[in-house]
């Protein structure tokens, strides 16, 4: 039973073992992760059990020392008191196996015959340590006896017992485990004890093993036990003061711990090793405060805790593996400022070179500093020698710390410490000292190069004797120096002074520790090594700027040529100078020693050391050698910021003899320069002129500066900005900055300099290599950042260049690095107006990187390199290789233009490649005209919209059209390409938020013909920063997608020209695709897309309206339907007339608006980055707070919408549809809205297609209320009217618009006066443009424009082509081209069935036509006809109108027509493709050629038969022959007549702005100035309603500005506005409108600030009426009823007689000059003045002026009828100019337009118009109606 429980007791042991050293997961640092992921104890790994199940805890054990003594002791050795001993056994009586419970070995003590017995066993020696760890397993069965281990340390023989089995747990034998901890400084070795008191007792041992922390001495252990006995037995005959040697040998204490190993086997310096890698132990470096929750520990990777480092721990920085070891921060501790100590051995003392070096890491988000100190005994307190703050990153550092020479015992201490929550890894390793050790004694030394120390008997070098270094160590090599020659600063400066005759800025300060300014200078002095010791050093920081200088001056000494040979010839040592300096940081400049001769100056460089040398103390030698008495300048110079500490320490001199006297002070006297004679004659130009200096030679000034050397010895050029500059040899090329004398010295500014000055950090700042040579001597200019700052800039001008050719572009390289760059521009300055062309932003990595700016013509500017400093000196701009590229002007050729080139209008040639490509390369704008580029399609400058792009809808997002610079600053263009300024527009690709990565964007091209050739595609493209997506051209056919471009990548920050080659079988559109890349900052940008004359729309390619067409049902073709079923034209769309009846037709053409029910009509634009919106009002955000239509909260309005990236200057704008025409009296009215609050600027603009006109605008604040405007838009065809808006500062915007109003515009049915002076006067009385004129198109309703047009089919190249065959070429002046494929042919119907016509287009039928027959040719064969003479150039006027028939197959060819140059260069005028249907199709274009041309007709085949081509109905307009607008003779008025602006009217000058409107046009009341200027007399004192004069009379304000003085100096009628109000209306000064009779007395007050509209509205005030007039009240207000003769509202204006208008005289004029071209148009206009005159005397020609209306008296004026006076009867007053109504005029009657009945008879028509049919009055009567 005994047994059994035995055997229950040992089962429950060894399972409560293996329990222990199981667990759980997440393995802390003391723990072993096993294979399978369990932890286990890290004591239990390799101690010869499974603890982890897997057998992975007993895998790796070959860096442990084990023994399981199953072959023999091992290392272990066996000794005991008596015979007893330790036994290797397998079984014993009680114990049956090991702790394995196996049948293998173990060690045992057994008693003998019951008597007491002990026995050690003694394990190899191991090294000091202080981590070393032995395991092992025992058995003990005793009452009395136990088992112990013991330390013993060697040499000394000290034991201590470390571990005892006193558990006194139940005897009854069971496997017990025991882990013991064994640490000591000295060698030592493990005894196992047992002791055995009697029988039945057993002791037991097994399995054995020391932790790699226990490392033996192989050196020790080889010895035999007797030898190791026989080493410790001299132990006891050194001196208590020694050290004892394993060998016996006694050494002094002050040698331990010296880094020289004294002993045999260096056990003297074994405890304190000056290399420690802690693989095998932590080297007696130990934790201070052991357990306290924050503590340094040894181990490896897999040890460091998981739960603070957010990455891989790290591998250790000895074997690079994470099987190494390192010392590392252990955090068990929840304090908030945890310090943990890491305190080394004590040293004996160090040499001059010693230094300590390790590897730190030091990683985390919040990992806390460290400092490193040194503590030297007996002194207070600890000099900290080095520091790291906060995270370094996740790698390990190097870093040398210097010690120098320490004279006493000395240690180190790491002290890491954390503020608040500790995370992160702070780690150490490899840590050595080096050149530590005192030089050795020795016998003899070389008595010509080094000292023997007195007492050391060392050997030092003589250059280190009186050096203030005890480099000996005795002291011995610092006797008998001289003090005057030596200074260590520690009692002041000695010999040394400061600079105090000007020649510094500042002074050296004198210092104990580190300096102010952290990371920069010394932590402790050179002479000491403490923070005791004194040195002079440089403060960096402020006031300190820059390269201001502090200047030490030494002693004066005498000449050492003297002194170099003794008397007896034999050389002696040279002066020496000695000193020791430390440049330590990120901003160190320069260190520089002088030797001088005078009193003054620098002198001569000795010596110069740049930038950062690192935290150390270094020392210099210098050998001196004046012929002269001198003295030793020592200048330090501040760096570009305050981490730029200088410091100096330990000067001294050797072999030196101090001067007694003063040196003599510097000769001043300056030189004489004499200058040499000119050997050119001198000379004078006129004015204007340059003189060169070439003899007698001139040139104008503006070719000086212009890139082209005039003068023939280029004196023109000399003082300009030279066209390639490149630096080399310090040449600024003429380019300038400010004067720097002017500036202070420590400006930012630019300079020239080379990479082989930058000090050490400037690499990181400005380049090492230039951009031209790519090497350290290279030059080029830089904008030092060191100066000046925060926002600082600095110009870099060219001289004024006179002009540039039109392709002129500026390229430069830049380079942008540094944390902390600025930003560079270019800048163009015309005078004193500069604009930005070129931008960059910061860092842009170390390299070059290419700019451009294309500069165009241009005249008298400069050229501008702006550089802006940023918030610090790290980051200079760069420039080098700045070139003007083609930037001569041409110069004009006196040889025509090849067929290649075109013909500018000024004569120069430029390529056809340049033609319409936004670049004006004529200098006159002639190749980008317009009318010249109408055969170009596709073309796009993205201004105001997308042209014929459209967005694709199946993309991420949509390209942007930008004005100036984009959001992402930095990034993209300063500007567009076009217009190179900010108000030019391009596309762009937005990458920022909400785009993400890979999104992307498609703009699709319209649709181009297969049958295009030699088409190609010119864009701009800008794509600049890192990680910049991809931009990608395509073609699209029929759904598929042809890859022609890729651009990845920065392509430059600058505008590129790409071209692409574009050809399809099938017709194709162009697609661009921009993909967002990983840099959200980085835009693409496009603009300026071209395409060639070659690429020909696709016949389905128009461009449909964006607004939806109303349904066409049941309305005839070529007509729309209205709403109410009625149907309209096209051409009645947009017209000003509700032909529908319903609105339809004018419904969305940007009609008059209240904005209510939507927006009319009125379009934002897709360039604008900010739009108008819709809204209502609001009181609390930026936009009126009410409407004006309704004058509340709801109504709504349009406003300049304010957004959250709106920035000042963003425009946004509205626009009508292309209204057709408008009538002569046309206005707009409309109410805007400005306030301080709802801010802005609003333009109105008037659009055509030839121009853009500013028609109004108003910026600031208007006040907190609407305004009213009306604009004259008099006679207008085809515009737009278009509002823009414009933010006046970011983030702004609130500026508004309602009630827009189109005031009488439509035309009159008859109406007054054409559009144009040279429109055409149908029959009818309708006007007609004059190219419609004679086309074979009716387009007067009764055909007149079709009557008499002989003289239209003479003109050269009109023809029907109705004659004989062989007769069309000569009839018709055209000629076949010879080199074509086949000829034109003449035809009265086709000749294949399912093409071409069956008949010609002329009315009637029955002619021929002009034709090209394709059954007999191939695909793609041309056919040319051309005019045979030629037209006079002309750009923009001349009209070709022919009539074309393309029907048949799918696969029909093209036709095009050209103005053909005289060089026979083609200009393509027109071009079309495609089936156009069976039917006759009208053209209409405008030919135009810089110089006199042909038309020529060119036909391409299709690809069958069925392609024929048909042309009929050719004809020109009279400007092609003339060369010139044909219009009628200008005529002009009488000198005492004005002439109506608008309605060919002449009135007398009097009527000039005299209240009435005597045009019809109304322009005699325009511009008008106020009538009565003056000052306003102070109001206050009447009632509302009323005026107060200068007497104190207050009078019914309704006699304020009315015409007539009631005040008695006519106060009442100072300052009115010149309005040109209808009768009965009232003058407004408040709003300077006019009040429409029906609203006056409405009960609301309309006019401010006198209410006039409400005065006297119940009774006539005193003398209103004048002249008699009788005064009448009515519904609104007092109206007067005038006599004959007399007018206006108060009859106060008398009436004017009948006009009697005289025959207008012809201006002198030559008359011969506007029909050269034709003699027929004499014949013509002689027969139109013929014909006119003979219908002026029968009365039906041209009435002069139709008489103002009568007005009658009535309440009711919405009805005409007679009035009577009260107190008369029927009266037959004479009517106002001549009315067949008798009665009294009323003045109020509004004016009205003339009535629809009325015919164009009554025109009042001042001078002839033979285009209208229609002469003036010869006779000068005064016609009326036939109808009066």
């Amino acid at each position: 039973m005994r047994f059994e429980l035995g055997s229950a007791s040992r089962l429950l042991a060894l399972g409560l073992i293996l329990w222990s050293c199981a667990s759980a997961q997440n393995c802390s640092v003391q723990e072993f992760t096993c294979a399978t992921g369990s932890c286990v104890p890290k004591d239990c790994e390799c101690d010869f059990t499974d603890n982890c199940g897997d057998g992975s805890d007993e895998a790796y054990c070959s860096r442990y020392k084990r023994c399981n003594f199953e072959k023999d002791f091992c290392d272990f050795i066996p000794s005991s008191e008596t015979s007893s001993d330790w036994t290797r056994t397998a079984t014993v009586p009680g114990l049956e196996n090991d702790h394995t419970k196996q049948s293998a070995l173990f060690l045992s003590l057994l008693p003998e015959r019951g008597s007491r017995r002990s026995a050690d066993l003694k394990s190899p020696i191991f090294v000091p340590s202080q981590s070393c760890q032995m395991r092992l397993y025992y058995f003990v069965k005793a009452e009395l006896g136990n088992l112990q281990v013991l330390l013993q340390t060697v040499p000394l023989g000290e034991i201590r017992p470390v571990w005892t089995d006193s558990t006194q747990q139940p005897r009854t034998g069971a496997w017990q485990r025991a882990v013991v901890q064994l640490s000591t400084y000295h060698n030592f070795q493990v005894i196992i004890r047992g002791k055995l008191e009697g029988d039945p007792e057993v002791l037991a041992v097994d399995d054995v093993s020391f932790s790699p922390g226990c490392q033996t001495d192989p050196t020790i252990n080889t010895l035999s036990l007797n030898t190791w006995e026989n080493r410790l037995s001299p132990v006891a005959n050194c001196l208590p003061m020694q050290f004892s040697c394993d060998n016996g040998q006694c050494i002094e204490e002050s040698k331990v711990c010296d880094f020289t190993p004294d002993c045999l086997h260096g056990e003297d310096e074994a405890s304190c090793s000056s290399r420690c890698d802690f693989e095998d132990g932590p080297c007696g470096w130990d934790e201070l405060t052991l357990g306290d929750g924050f503590d340094w520990v040894r181990g490896s990777s897999p040890q460091v805790p998981p739960d603070y480092y957010g990455r891989p721990p790290p591998l250790d920085h000895t074997t690079n593996s994470t099987t190494g070891h390192f010392m590392f921060i252990l955090k068990n501790s929840s304090s908030l400022h945890p310090r943990a100590v890491l305190r080394g051995p004590w040293f004996q003392q160090s040499a001059s070179g010693c230094t300590l070096s390790f590897w730190h890491y030091n990683s985390g988000i919040s990992v806390g500093g460290v400092d490193m100190y040194l503590r030297i005994k007996d002194v207070k307190n600890d000099t900290i020698i080095w520091r790291s703050l906060y995270d370094q990153g996740p790698r390990w550092r190097h870093v040398v710390v210097q010690l120098g020479r320490i004279t006493r015992p000395f240690s180190i201490i790491l002290a890491k410490f954390s503020l608040g929550i500790f995370d992160g890894i702070s780690a150490l390793d490899d840590l050595t000292f080096s050149n530590c050790s005192m030089p050795p004694a020795v016998e003899v030394c070389p008595s010509n190069t080094h000292f023997h120390c007195a007492h050391t008997r060392a050997c030092v070098e003589h250059m280190r004797l009186c050096d203030l270094v005890d480099d000996c160590g005795d002291g011995s090599d610092e006797e008998g120096c001289s003090s005057d020659l030596q200074c260590n600063f520690e009692h002041g400066l000695g010999f040394w002074r400061q600079e105090q005759s000007g020649g510094d800025v500042f002074d050296w300060s004198l210092i104990q520790g580190p300096t102010p300014t952290f990371n920069t200078g010394p932590l402790k002095d050179h002479t000491l090594g403490t923070s005791y010791g004194h040195y002079l050093y440089i403060e960096s920081s402020f006031p300190q700027a820059f390269k201001d200088t502090a200047v030490l001056l030494g002693p004066a000494l005498q000449p050492t040529h003297r002194r170099w040979a003794a008397p007896s010839g034999r050389p002696r040592h040279p002066c020496v100078f000695r000193f020791h300096f430390h440049m330590f940081g990120a901003q160190v400049f320069r260190l520089a020693v002088y030797l001088r001769t005078t009193s003054t100056g620098r002198g001569h460089m000795l010596w110069v050391r740049y930038g950062n040398q690192g935290n150390l103390w270094h020392r210099k030698t210098l050998y001196l050698n004046s012929a002269r008495p001198f003295q030793i300048l020592i200048e330090g110079t501040v760096g570009d910021d305050f981490n730029g500490d200088i410091a100096i320490d330990d000067l001294s001199f050797i072999h030196c003899v101090p001067y007694e006297g003063e040196l003599p002070s510097a000769n001043t006297t300056t030189p004489v320069l004499t200058t040499a004679a000119p050997t050119v004659q001198p000379h004078t130009c006129p004015d204007g002129q340059f003189v060169c200096e070439s003899y007698e030679e001139c040139v104008p000034l503006s070719t000086v500066c212009d890139f082209r050397k005039d003068c023939t010895d280029g004196s023109d050029e000399t003082n300009c900005v030279k066209e390639r500059c490149d630096f080399e040899g310090k040449d600024s090329c003429g380019w300038y900055t400010a004067d720097l004398s002017l500036v202070s010295p420590h400006a930012f500014h630019w300079s020239v300099d080379q990479g082989e000055n930058i000090h050490d950090g400037e690499q990181y700042e400005r380049p090492v290599f230039d951009h031209t040579l790519g090497t350290a001597q290279g030059w080029y200019m830089y904008a030092d950042s060191s100066n000046g700052g925060y926002g600082h800039t600095t110009d870099l001008l060219t001289p004024v260049i006179s002009s540039t050719g039109p392709r002129c572009t500026l390229g430069f390289w830049y380079h942008m690095s540094g944390f902390t760059v600025g930003s560079l521009q270019v800048l163009l300055k015309f005078g004193n107006v500069t604009h930005e062309v070129w931008s960059q932003l910061g860092t842009h990595g170390n390299k070059w990187r290419r700019g451009e700016v294309f500069l165009g013509l241009a005249k008298n500017f400069q050229v501008v390199f702006r550089a802006k400093r940023g918030i610090s000196y790290m980051g200079d701009a760069v420039i080098d290789d700045v070139d003007f590229l083609q930037c001569s002007p041409p110069v004009p050729s006196n040889s025509p233009c090849t067929s290649e080139e075109y013909t500018c209008s000024n004569g120069h040639c430029i390529p056809m490649d340049n033609l319409c490509d936004f670049i004006d390369d004529c200098g006159d704008g002639s190749d980008e005209d317009t009318f010249i580029c109408k055969g170009f399609s596709g073309h796009c400058s993205f201004e105001f919209d997308l042209c014929s792009w459209r967005q694709s809808s199946g993309d991420n997002f949509d390209w942007l059209i930008k004005e100036g610079r984009t959001s992402a600053t930095g990034s993209g263009p300063s500007s567009d390409h076009t217009l190179r300024d900010t108000s030019g527009h391009y596309l762009y690709l937005e990458g920022s938020f909400p785009q993400a990565p890979g999104d992307v964007a498609r703009l699709e091209g319209p649709l181009f013909s297969h049958r295009s050739k030699l088409c190609k595609m010119r864009f701009y493209v800008h794509m600049s920063g890192e990680g910049i997506g991809t931009l990608t051209v395509s073609i699209v056919s029929e759904g598929q997608t042809f890859l022609q471009m890729n651009l990845t990548g920065d392509q430059g920050n600058y505008w590129q020209l790409r071209e692409v080659s574009l050809s399809s079988a099938r017709d194709f559109q162009v697609m661009f695709v921009g993909k967002v890349g990983r840099n959200p900052k980085a835009d693409i940008c496009l603009d300026d897309i071209t395409f060639s004359p070659g690429c020909m729309l696709a016949s389905s390619a128009t461009i449909e309206d964006s607004s939806p067409p109303p349904p066409a049902d049941t309305c005839p073709p070529g007509s729309l339907r209205c709403e109410n079923g009625r149907c309209f034209t096209v051409g009645q769309r947009c017209d000003f007339r509700d032909d529908c009846g319903d609105g339809t037709d004018e419904k969305e053409c940007g009609t008059s608006c209240s904005f209510e029910n939507g927006r009319c009509g009125w379009k934002s634009s897709l360039a604008d980055s900010s739009d108008w919106s819709r809204g209502t009002g609001a009181f609390q955000r930026i936009r009126p707070p009410y409407d004006h239509t309704l004058q509340n909260e709801h109504g709504h309005f349009v406003f300049l919408e304010a957004t959250p990236v709106g920035l000042k200057g963003d425009k946004a704008h509205i626009r009508s549809s292309m209204w057709k025409e408008s009538s002569a009296v046309c206005k707009l009215s409309f109410w805007y809205y400005i306030s301080h609050k709802a801010s802005g600027s609003i333009r109105l603009l008037i659009e055509t297609e030839n121009y853009l006109v500013e028609m109004w605008n108003k910026t600031g604040n208007q006040g907190n209320f609407w305004n009213h405007v009306e604009i004259p838009l008099r006679k207008l065809r085809n515009f737009e009217v278009i509002f823009e808006g414009i933010r006046s500062m970011d983030l702004s915007g609130g500026a508004a618009l309602d009630d827009i109003e189109y005031i009488d515009c439509a035309p009159n049915a008859i109406p007054v006066s054409c559009p144009a002076a040279t429109d055409f006067v149908c029959h009818s009385g309708h006007c007609i443009e004059s190219h419609l004129v004679c086309d074979q198109k009716p387009d007067c309703a009764d055909w007149s424009d079709e009557i008499g047009c002989d003289h239209i089919a003479a003109l050269p190249g009109s023809c029907s082509f109705n004659m004989e065959p062989g007769q069309w070429e000569q009839s018709c002046q055209l000629s076949q081209d010879t080199g074509d494929d086949f000829d034109w042919a003449i035809s009265h119907r086709s000749h294949t069935l399912g093409t071409g016509p069956q008949a010609d287009h002329t009315p009637g039928g029955g002619g021929n036509f002009l034709y090209i027959h394709s059954a007999i040719q191939r695909e793609g064969d041309v056919a040319t006809v051309t005019t045979r003479a030629a037209y006079p150039a002309s750009i923009g006027l001349c009209r070709l109108r022919f009539w074309f028939y393309m029907h048949g197959s799918a696969r029909m060819g093209t036709l095009k027509v050209f103005s053909v140059g005289a060089s026979g260069t083609p200009l393509l005028m027109w071009a079309t493709t495609g089936n156009h249907g069976a039917q006759w199709n009208y053209v209409n274009i405008i030919l135009s050629n810089p110089t006199p041309f042909r038309v020529t007709f060119r036909g391409e085949v299709g690809g069958d038969m069925w392609t024929d081509i048909a042309l009929d109905d050719i004809s020109f307009t009279e400007e092609c022959v003339v060369g010139g607008p044909v219009t009628p003779q200008p005529m002009t008025c009488a000198a005492d007549q004005f002439q109506c602006a608008y309605s060919f009217q002449c009135v007398p000058e009097s009527w000039r702005c005299d209240g009435e409107l005597d045009c019809d046009d109304r322009s005699d009341e325009e511009d008008c100035a106020p009538l009565l200027p003056g000052t306003l007399p102070p109001q206050g004192r009447c009632p509302v309603g009323y005026f107060q004069c200068s007497n104190d009379v207050c009078l019914p304000s309704l006699l304020r500005c009315d015409m007539v003085p009631d005040c008695p100096h006519g106060e009442d009628e100072y300052n009115c506005p010149a309005l040109q109000c209808e009768a009965g209306e009232l003058v407004c000064e408040g709003v300077s409108a006019c009040i429409p009779f029906h609203q006056r007395c409405d009960h609301s007050a309309d006019c401010k600030p006198f209410h006039s509209d409400e005065s006297s509205c119940h009774e006539c005030p005193p003398r209103y009426c004048t002249h008699r007039g009788l005064c009448h009240v009515g519904s609104h207000g007092p109206v007067c009823m005038c006599w004959a003769g007399w007018t206006g509202n108060r009859c106060h204006i008398k009436e004017k007689p009948s006009l009697s208008t005289p025959t207008p005289t012809l201006e002198d004029i030559n008359s011969d000059a506007v029909y050269t071209g034709i003699g027929i148009g004499l014949v013509l206009l002689t027969a139109g003045v013929a014909v006119c005159v003979l219908a002026a005397l029968k009365k039906k020609c041209c009435a002069i002026k139709p008489k103002p209306r009568d007005y009658w008296v009535m309440d009711d004026l919405a009805s005409v009828g007679r009035a009577e006076l009260p107190s008369q009867g029927k009266s037959s007053i004479k009517p106002r100019k001549k009315s067949s109504s008798a009665g009294l005029s009323i003045s109020v009657y509004p004016w009205k337009s003339e009535p629809e009945n009325s015919t164009w008879h009554v025109s009042n028509l001042s001078f002839a118009n033979p285009l209208y049919n229609c002469p003036g009055d010869a006779n000068g009567l005064d016609r009326t109606s036939s109808e009066a």
